[in-house]
């Protein structure tokens, strides 16, 4: 009986080791929720922009016929003032939106915050560039040091939300712009009718 308390006792032991030194499956659960979460709010960013960009695109493309076409009138009833505004606020959103879709710089490695552990190895901006077995040389120590392993990934959450903020911050300012913009354009198309 008491062989078999101490083996409970021994295996309770190995658990509350391999806890101590690993990641427990609540956190890998919330990490990888949190990953998901950023991915698709990364994917929703994208999809605004893209609209914007889209969009914008096609007004500058049919606006700039139509002027060509009627460029006498335009100058004669003084409606260049609402197509400049107009041209202006969409080569604005244009530039925002593509701010957005366009990708990070990866020629330089995202670095830890913490001075001891190197970049991190689960991030492909990181490793884009290596070769096979540099990369098995680079990825081990952080595999078997679940410090360095949880370093990392905290490291690969911040940069992914650093990112994120970007995107959502950008797309935010072209869409208030883009707003502002036509509002802006509705009005001086309405002051040049009635006032000149």
């Amino acid at each position: 009986m008491e062989v078999l308390h101490e083996r409970v006792i021994v295996k309770k032991e190995k658990k509350e080791k391999k806890k101590k030194s690993g990641i427990s499956k609540q956190t890998i659960n919330i990490i990888r929720t949190t990953q998901r979460n950023n991915i698709d709010l990364t994917a929703i960013a994208d999809n605004k922009a893209n609209v914007l960009l889209s969009l914008n695109a096609i007004i500058i493309a049919a606006l700039i016929p139509i002027v060509i076409a009627n460029v006498d009138i335009v100058f004669e009833k003084m409606m260049i003032i609402p197509l400049m505004i107009l041209a202006v606020t969409s080569f604005i959103t244009i530039y925002l939106s593509a701010a957005v879709l366009k990708p990070s710089n990866f020629d330089r490695m995202r670095t830890s915050e913490n001075p001891n552990a190197e970049s991190s190895p689960f991030f492909f901006g990181n490793f884009y560039k290596m070769e096979a077995e540099e990369y098995f040389d680079f990825i081990k120590p952080s595999l078997s040091d679940p410090k360095d392993l949880k370093a990392h990934l905290a490291q690969d959450l911040y940069y992914i939300g650093k990112r994120l903020g970007e995107k959502m911050a950008f797309v935010r300012q072209a869409y208030n712009i883009f707003t502002i913009g036509i509002l802006v354009t509705l009005v001086s198309f309405g002051a040049v009718v009635f006032f000149f």
